[in-house]
């Protein structure tokens, strides 16, 4: 038994175990590649830890995971080229009973190994800012930092709130009419003078309702909606997402800070100022957008006054940053989720269907599939009428197709190329189907309407994301279920069948 370095004893004796009792499980190596997958893990987590210590700097997260990713594709190529010296299917050594589908699984855990490393410097990344960083406290900043700028600029500061009067009916008119004018400081009317006002139907009238900061009911068709000016310079999306502290919105700030403004101790204030630039500035280079530096411009207007004066666009992407590393797994877990899978999934494939298959069928399924790729797109752009659902049913007639052909090899008495790429692609395709059908339904919903009442559309309650994400689950049990009784009995006997 040869020692390999880096690999302890007790692997040693499994992998020889393994291979005088179970080569067909030997072959895929999988308890070396777990092994080293960990080692490599662990010393890319150790070395991601060191490197992410700032959670204020942007770090360009997508060249190391481009890194790591071609690392991982490296090892990948080294894991196939031990694994197809061996090949128990294609030299007809013993073959038992749910071989195929362990094999599948004993590839697809091998590579998700593999792809799962790429995850890694994310993952660091979201750690180290949320150990340096707390939800509340982030938020409980961003409000300190902005009514503190209120309290020391507030000579600069815009009082009066912008007005919008509006007249809501129930159809648009083709021209502008005028109505009535009103006056304000903050939310309180004023008087109500000239008839000025604008048009506005009642959909705008909602949204105007839970967008707007003030409004005040004159009829029940007239409406005074009033914003609030700016008083937010410091912000980042989502910063209170996960939070029971909200960022102050700005009619907040001006109901609790400005409109009862009291002259603060400048001193006092200025110092807490500059101990939050020193905990959240970020340099300028790590920035998303660099404004330019901090030198005041008399022509600015009051925001940009202000968030010079205490180096508020600094502060700002060092917020942000660490924002968008705190709930970048909380917001997109689901995507990686789906990445990993799916990448996981396709190289499981083609590994798959390369051991099972002949390296001339391979190739020229890869070609087919490009082809009618190909020609499917080209059937598209000439027929300008050609839409979504065009498209998906071009896939489930080419699934059909294939499927027939592939099934034809149980009455084959020959091995026919043709045979072997239809059922290479029949294969790669099932787990897909459910999926291809819950879009087109959905395709031929956008494209005929939902329900028609009167000859209006009406929408349907219908929940897409659960539809597809059932459809996931079931293309991947439907594809285990067929595995050993229906694949592998037509690889078997494609391959066993004489040449044509």
């Amino acid at each position: 038994m040869n020692k390999r370095p880096l690999v302890p004893a007790f692997l040693q004796k499994i992998d020889d175990n393994l291979l005088r009792n179970k080569p067909n499980t030997w072959a895929t190596r999988t308890h070396l590649v777990l092994w080293f997958a960990a080692l490599f893990a662990l010393a890319l987590s150790v070395f991601c830890y060191l490197a992410f210590f700032d959670a204020r700097q942007y770090n360009s997260i997508g060249g190391w995971i481009t890194f790591v990713g071609l690392l991982a594709f490296i090892g990948f190529v080294f894991w196939l080229i031990f694994l197809l010296r061996f090949n128990v299917f294609k030299r007809y050594g013993n073959w038992f009973a749910w071989d195929g589908l362990k094999g599948f699984g004993l590839y697809f855990v091998c590579i998700g190994a593999m792809v799962a490393v790429c995850f890694i410097p994310s993952a660091i990344e979201t750690y180290r800012a949320n150990q340096q960083f707390g939800n509340e406290e982030i938020v409980n900043d961003i409000n300190e930092l902005n009514t503190n700028a209120c309290k020391l600029e507030y000579s600069l500061l815009p009082l009066d709130w912008k007005k919008d009067t509006c007249k809501v009916v129930n159809e648009l008119p083709t021209e502008n009419t005028s109505g009535v004018q009103v006056e304000n400081r903050g939310d309180t009317v004023v008087y109500v003078d000239k008839p000025v006002y604008r048009i506005i139907d009642t959909a705008e009238l909602r949204t105007k309702l839970f967008q707007t900061d003030s409004v005040v009911k004159i009829s029940d068709s007239l409406y005074v909606f009033f914003e609030c000016n700016n008083y937010n310079f410091v912000g980042s999306y989502n910063a209170d997402g996960y939070t029971t502290k909200k960022v102050l919105r700005s009619a907040e700030i001006y109901r609790t800070v400005i409109r009862n403004y009291q002259k603060p101790d400048r001193a006092v204030l200025l110092k807490r100022m500059d101990a939050l630039k020193i905990k959240y500035a970020a340099d300028s280079r790590y920035g998303y957008y660099y404004d330019g530096d901090d030198s005041y411009n008399v022509n600015d207007n009051y925001e940009a006054k202000i968030r010079k004066q205490y180096s508020l666009s600094r502060i700002g992407y060092g917020i942000d940053n660490a924002v968008t590393k705190k709930y970048a797994w909380k917001e997109d877990w689901s995507s990686y989720l789906r990445i990993f899978f799916y990448i996981t999934l396709v190289l499981t494939l083609l590994v798959f269907i390369f051991r099972h298959s002949t390296t001339k069928a391979f190739f020229l399924s890869l070609l087919a599939a490009v082809i009618l790729i190909i020609f499917t797109g080209f059937m598209m752009v000439a027929n300008y009428s050609s839409s979504e659902t065009s498209v998906l049913s071009f896939i489930v007639v080419y699934y059909i197709i294939f499927a027939a052909i592939a099934l034809s090899i149980f009455g084959a008495k020959v091995r026919k190329a043709i045979q072997g790429i239809a059922l290479n692609i029949f294969l790669f395709m099932t787990p897909f189907i459910p999926l291809v059908f819950v879009a087109l339904n959905d395709a031929m919903k956008n494209h005929y309407g939902r329900y028609q009442a009167n000859g209006i559309a009406v929408e349907e309650p219908y929940n897409l994301p659960l539809y597809l994400l059932i459809a996931e689950i079931v293309g991947v049990v439907i594809f285990l279920a067929l595995l050993e009784p229906l694949f592998r009995k037509l690889y078997r006997k494609w391959f066993a069948a004489a040449e044509d």
